[in-house]
């Protein structure tokens, strides 16, 4: 082969002279087997020009040095070859090369001769000898050898000794000059082979010799030639070494595993092996010794005798060289990610090779990294790892977000990081947000993962308005676990450091340094954040710098755009709206950048420099954000500066080239906001900003039916907004119009009767209620089991259709004549009242209405906005009941009371409406007519009216001016009284509603709300009701607790003779409390100033009302009818007057004290004492009541059967435990007097179960010694009554038998083989012979 045809070219060796290389010497002595540490503060070339002054070399060399051999040092002193020349010829080279091994062969002992030996067997196996002598033979026949083979010198055996090798003895020419060149190689290798590794700090003082001429040639092999060994560790720039085909013997031997082929054309083929079957690195033999003893090379003490010769094999410092256990595959690991972010299952990652560059971290054996090594990593000070860590967090949380959703729907790879997303997701965001900050890649990857943590985790949400986002604490939670465990793990928005995060975006979008899709995610961000609470969009508002940036960012674009300008976001429009949607401070606020909107009006989407999706969005988007300023009285005066444009933007809408429902409903809302906002312009801001005169003649009330022409049943939302606009167009008329806006009605209902008697509008509203029916039928469970995305679709759904039903009702509503009571002559126009009455029914008993009280199962916090429809739509019904001609007043009140438990937040004015009216029903032809016998003075003083005041005053209760309050929330379609009044248009979540209840919201009312006078009576010191109430308000507080205790009366039948569930009527707790709270009205009153008055509780009337509220819950009353289970208990209907701070325990402390002070033994007062001495209550109670007012129980006579109770055995069972308890019935017992009827009946049980071994539970444990304690007492200290009733008493256990108590006498009267078992403990005790006669 030529020089100019050969792949490689011709190595020569250097001479030795001045400018030889040298092995780098340390330049100090290293400690702790690390090398002396060098400082890189100058380059490389500047190092290497000092170095070579310091060796002498202060001239640059300026001519090519002259290639010379480096001499060898041999083993006598003195020897030195001179340098093989450059033209030196091959046969020269061969003789010198066999001369000088023979010299190193003669010179070796007999102990090296051996080690040379085993050493070439080792490296080139038994069938080497063959393969020298038949090259030795070869290079013979062209021109003689020189000197012995090396094989005959080492004496290995040249005659193949296995018949198997036999195959090796042919061999082409090349693979025998290749056998030629590793005989060199083992030629020139040390004539002393140590048994250790050398230390690399040693210095080679021999250096393998070679020619010019030598020239590198590789045969043409076939794939059986060659056999591929894998190398380790795998890297992809290390090349597979190529050596010669195993023997026969190896090919056998299943020890030795084969990676493959060699194919010229497709390189390596590696076969697929099992993971178990992989060659490992790892060492097998203890201590990295193979099975000669020696130490293995990669092994730990190999690099520490190669590296570290001087240091012991124990010392610490050398722990890092430690070698690990082989990995195994089956065996679980901590979850990794590969740098996608997605899962590496366990076994895989024992196999990956690394150059895919998932082994950069500690665990160097398992590819792919932990979450902390991504959190570490995510810290670097490398900007361009970090950027990589910080997205594969992005990506991680992405993969988390979507899989908590579709849990155990398929296996993601994330199972072991369930029920830990939040935890995960916190860690995630203060990553994100501690690089927020920093610029390039790092600050763009940050805010990705600030993007995925906030917004992504929920983007769905981006579109729901009008709700906050965020759960309430722990402790605004009333007595319900399954709240406080989600607000235990509330989620990572609620823990960002706002005032932080804030300022670090609003520098972001000043500067514009990020990429545009980083500040669009910033855009995104911001948005979530004013979604999630009201506390947040105010500090948004409030940031400097923030708010305008977003505005030029996003909205001041360049018209018309260029290629290199971006495009207006409509998302910042919507940003804007949802601020001012928080509250009334951010509305005023943001009102400074509505004109800039203007050139999304000004221009329509035909014309626009836009496409026209966008330039229809951010029209949309404009007049929604008008429309949520409206509803505060903001900016109206916008409709006559830009009266032509929105003329023509009517005339666009009312066309057939828009086909937008967004921005049709977009533009009947904003008429209608306007509309309400001139009905009365003195509550604008500023005043008359519109007046009704401007509406008038700009005629928007027929305006938008001409919308109906273009609409059909697909087009809900659309409906809703034209029918509610027509609506408030009547209801502005109706105070400014024309004898009450005759004329406007009238031809309003020309205009839409026809449409809802067969046409359009007549199909809309029919499927709407069948549409809500078929919801309501599919969202049954909702409340019992845990919540799902299908719930949250039916919600929504339901919601939207409510929504259309709210509009119909309130046009049909508004088109009748004012002033009047009662059905009109004849109906506006035709609806399905039929239906609408079964459907509001429906809707009302629904078990939907429970997530009010208790939150279901994994239900997002934004429910509650959903429901706001609902409770309009069941407002709008009663006002349309009352119109309807089958409706009588008692079920007109029924239904009435079922709807003020179903009304939310921004319903008080319907609410308000609704109570007055409940009120004038009330009268005493009402009352004669249903029957009931009640006193003339109830009337005489005033009826219901003056108690009226309370309940209005208590729809929006009034706080002190430090308390924080959470405002006026504005109705879903805005009035004229709401747009003065608002103070936000979003009610809080649906934890934040429960926990506000009775605080910030009125509504919706409890079952007890008619008891809502005595709260203000019992605070009137405090109560601001007393400071609004009119002047001529004089009632007593006898008025007005006989007022209140009558229509506690008339609620509960009204109720129950319609038919209404017990889920309407006040429980027996409640009424309990009810009267407790007519009790302590003398509490803290001094008696001796008033005691010329008589106590309120004396009062016959008062007496008697409440004996009739108590009556169907005694014990003889309920027990023959079914029984209703209550899960209630007094502990937590009195939270709602006693708030969280005042325990009920204290509260029944001073009743009980009250009793005992002025009460004489009142029978009702008396019997409101028992119920918290049942066994359901803590023993707290029994133990006050029996031991601490031990001496009033004499004036206890309350008998069995008036007990307020519908379950004895909640008194009987379980056993009182409680020593001292036990005690207090035995001294009750005992005490002649002391314990009669009911208490009596109660420590009999308890005293004779710690006796009997008949009536002790079959798991509760025997104390013979107390039993034998309490038969002696009784026996020798009670009297002979007290004695037979112990003796005799016998029960049965209900909870087994499934039988009622037995009650005195029954009790007493028993019969049965217990006697004599009773007998048998009386002889053990000694007492046989004084009980034998009650026994026998």
């Amino acid at each position: 082969m030529d020089a100019r045809g050969s792949l490689v070219g011709s190595v020569v060796e250097r001479k030795p002279g001045s400018s030889s290389a040298s092995a780098p010497k340390p330049k100090g002595p290293a400690r702790n087997g690390f090398p002396t540490v060098e400082h890189r503060s100058k380059s490389a070339f500047a190092r290497g020009r000092e170095e070579a002054r310091r060796k002498g070399g202060s001239e640059r060399l300026r001519e090519v040095p002259v290639v010379q051999a480096t001499p060898r040092e041999h083993s006598r002193a003195g020897a030195e070859k001179p340098p093989v020349t450059v033209d030196s010829t091959e046969e020269d080279w061969r003789r010198q090369v066999s001369e000088e091994n023979q010299r190193r062969v003669e010179s070796m002992s007999e102990e090296e001769l051996e080690q040379e030996r085993r050493e070439i067997l080792e490296r080139f196996g038994a069938g080497v000898g063959d393969i020298l002598r038949k090259v030795k033979e070869a290079r013979e026949k062209r021109g003689g050898g020189h000197g012995k083979d090396s094989a005959e010198i080492l004496g290995i055996n040249t005659s193949s000794a296995d018949p198997r090798e036999k195959e090796n003895e042919v061999v082409h020419e090349e693979v025998k000059r290749h056998a030629d060149t590793l005989q060199h190689d083992s030629a020139v290798k040390s004539p002393v082979t140590p048994t250790s590794p050398r230390s690399a700090l040693s210095r080679s003082t021999t250096r393998p010799s070679s020619r010019a001429d030598r020239k590198l040639r590789f045969a043409d092999l076939a794939p059986e030639d060659v056999h591929v060994y894998q190398s380790a560790p795998p890297s992809p720039k290390r090349k597979p070494l190529a050596l010669m085909p195993p023997s026969a013997s190896d090919r056998e031997d299943t020890s030795i595993i084969s990676l493959g082929e060699w194919r010229k054309s497709g390189g390596l083929s590696f076969q697929d092996q099992p993971a178990a079957e992989k060659p490992s690195s790892d060492t097998s033999q203890p201590g990295g010794k193979d099975e000669d003893g020696d130490v293995e090379e990669g092994t730990p003490e190999y690099i520490r005798k190669r590296f570290f010769p001087n240091m012991p094999a124990d010392d610490p410092s050398l722990a890092w060289i430690t070698s690990r256990p082989p990995p195994d595959p089956t065996s679980p690991s901590s979850l990794r990610f590969d740098l996608t972010g997605t899962p590496i299952p366990a076994a895989l990652s024992n196999i990956l090779p690394t150059h895919l560059g998932l082994h950069h971290h500690a665990e160097g054996t398992h590819a792919g990294y932990t979450i902390d090594d991504i959190f570490l990593l995510s810290r670097s000070t490398v900007p361009a790892q970090r950027a990589t860590m910080l997205g594969v967090l992005a990506r991680i949380t992405r993969r988390l977000g979507k899989a908590r959703k579709k849990y155990g729907e398929h296996d993601d790879g994330l199972a072991e990081l369930h029920g830990k997303e939040e935890e995960l997701r916190k860690r995630i965001l203060a990553a994100g947000i501690e690089a927020l900050g920093q610029r390039g890649s790092v600050g763009a990857m940050a805010v990705d993962v600030l993007w995925e943590c906030v917004v992504g985790w929920d983007e769905e949400l981006v579109d729901i308005e009008g709700v906050e986002f965020i759960e309430a604490s722990t402790q605004s939670t009333p007595g319900e676990e399954a709240d406080k465990i989600q607000s235990a793990a509330r989620d990572a928005i609620s823990s960002l450091p706002i005032e932080y995060l804030l300022p670090q975006i609003a520098e972001a979008l000043s500067t514009a340094a990020l990429p545009e899709a980083s500040l669009s995610q910033l855009l995104g961000i911001l948005h979530r954040l004013a979604q999630y609470s009201n506390a947040y969009a105010t500090s948004i508002t409030g940031t400097p710098k923030l708010l305008p940036s977003v505005v030029s960012t996003f909205l001041l674009t360049p018209i018309p755009p260029t290629s290199t300008s971006p495009l207006p976001n409509p998302l910042a429009i919507q940003l804007l709206a949802t601020l001012a949607m928080a509250s009334r401070s951010n509305a005023s606020s943001v009102t400074g950048y509505a004109d800039a909107l203007l050139r999304f009006v000004v221009t329509l989407p035909p014309d626009s420099a836009y496409s026209h999706p966008l330039a229809t969005a951010l029209l949309a988007s404009t007049l929604e954000f008008y429309t949520v300023l409206a509803s505060y009285g903001l900016y109206a005066s916008v409709a006559t500066t830009a009266t032509e444009h929105l003329h023509r933007l009517g005339n666009y809408v009312l066309s057939q080239r828009c086909v937008s429902k967004r921005l049709m409903t977009a533009w009947a809302k904003l008429l209608a906001g306007w509309i309400v906002c001139a009905t009365d312009p003195h509550q604008t801001t500023p005043d008359h900003e519109i007046l009704w005169s401007q509406v008038a003649g700009w005629g928007w009330g027929e305006q938008v039916l001409e919308l109906r022409a273009k609409l059909e049943e697909g087009y809900q939302e659309v409906w809703a907004a034209v029918w509610g606009t027509c609506a408030a167009w009547l209801e502005g008329a109706r105070v400014n119009g024309i004898k009450g806006g005759e004329q406007e009605r009238a031809r309003m209902v020309e205009l839409v009767s026809e449409g809802f008697e067969a046409g359009k509008e007549s199909a809309v509203v029919l499927q709407a209620v069948e549409n809500l029916r078929h919801s309501l039928d599919q969202l049954r469970s909702i409340g019992s089991a845990p919540f799902h995305s299908e719930a949250l679709i039916g919600l929504h759904e339901t919601s939207k259709d409510a929504k259309l039903l709210s509009a119909a009702l309130r046009l049909w509503l508004s088109c009748t004549p004012p002033f009047s009571e009662g059905p009109p002559p004849s109906p506006p126009f035709v609806l399905p009242f039929d239906d609408i009455s079964v459907l509001a029914a429906s809707l009302s008993r629904h078990s939907i209405w429970s997530c009010l009280q208790v939150q279901p199962v994994a239900a997002p916090p934004f429910i509650s906005v959903f429901f706001r429809p609902l409770s309009s739509f069941l407002s709008l019904f009663i006002r349309l009941s009352r119109r309807l001609p089958g409706t009588s007043p008692d079920l007109w009140l029924a239904q009435a009371c079922t709807v003020l438990q179903r009304v939310l937040p921004g319903d008080e004015d319907l609410t308000q409406r609704t109570l007055e009216q409940m009120m004038d029903v009330v009268t005493p032809g009402f009352i004669a007519q249903a029957g009931w016998n009640v006193p003339n003075i109830i009337w005489e003083n005033g009826g219901m009216g003056i108690i009226t005041p309370f309940f209005i005053l208590s729809i929006r209760p009034q706080l002190d001016e430090e308390e924080e309050q959470y405002g006026y929330v504005g109705p879903l379609d805005m009035t004229r009284q709401s747009i003065a009044l608002a103070a936000t248009q979003r009610v809080p979540s649906i934890s934040g509603l429960r926990s506000r209840l009775g605080r910030d919201f009125g509504v919706p009312l409890a079952r007890d709300w008619p008891f809502i006078p005595l709260d203000h009576l019992l605070r009137s010191g405090t109560s601001a009701v007393f400071k609004a109430l009119p002047s001529t308000w004089n009632a007593s507080e006898t008025d007005v607790t006989r007022a209140v205790l009558l229509l506690a009366k008339v609620v509960r039948e009204v109720l129950r003779v319609n038919g209404f569930g017990e889920e309407f009527v006040m429980s027996r707790e409640e009424v309990v409390f009810g009267c407790m709270r007519v009790f302590m009205l003398e509490h803290g009153q001094d008696q001796q100033n008033d005691g010329v008055q008589e106590e309120v509780f004396r009062d016959t009337v008062i007496g008697g009302l409440m004996g009739d509220l108590l009556a169907p819950f005694s014990y003889a009353v309920s027990a023959s009818t079914p029984k209703r289970s209550s899960s209630e208990t007094l502990e937590q209907v009195s939270r709602r007057f006693l708030g969280h701070s005042t325990p009920f325990y204290q509260y029944y402390t001073d009743f009980l004290g009250l009793y005992d002070a002025i009460s004489f033994g009142h029978p009702l007062f008396a019997k409101l004492l028992l119920p918290p001495l049942s066994m359901r209550y803590p023993v707290d109670y029994r133990k006050l009541f029996w031991d601490d007012y031990h001496h009033a129980l004499r004036t206890i006579r309350t008998p069995v059967e008036d007990v307020l109770t519908d379950d004895l055995s909640q008194y009987l069972y379980p056993v009182e435990p409680d020593k001292a308890v036990v005690a207090a019935y035995l001294r009750a017992l005992v005490k002649p007097g002391t314990a009669a009827g009911f208490l009596r009946f109660v420590a009999v049980h308890h005293v004779a179960a710690h006796i009997w071994d008949d009536l002790r539970p079959t798991d509760a444990t025997k104390d013979e010694e107390r039993a034998e304690k309490l038969i002696k007492a009784v026996v020798t200290q009670a009297s002979l009554d007290v004695v037979k009733e112990l003796v005799l008493y016998r029960q049965v256990d209900c909870s087994v038998d499934n039988r009622a108590i037995l009650v005195p006498p029954q009790c007493f009267e028993q019969q049965g083989p217990w006697k004599g078992e009773r007998l048998q403990q009386a002889e053990k005790w000694g007492f046989k012979e004084r009980l034998q006669g009650l026994l026998a």
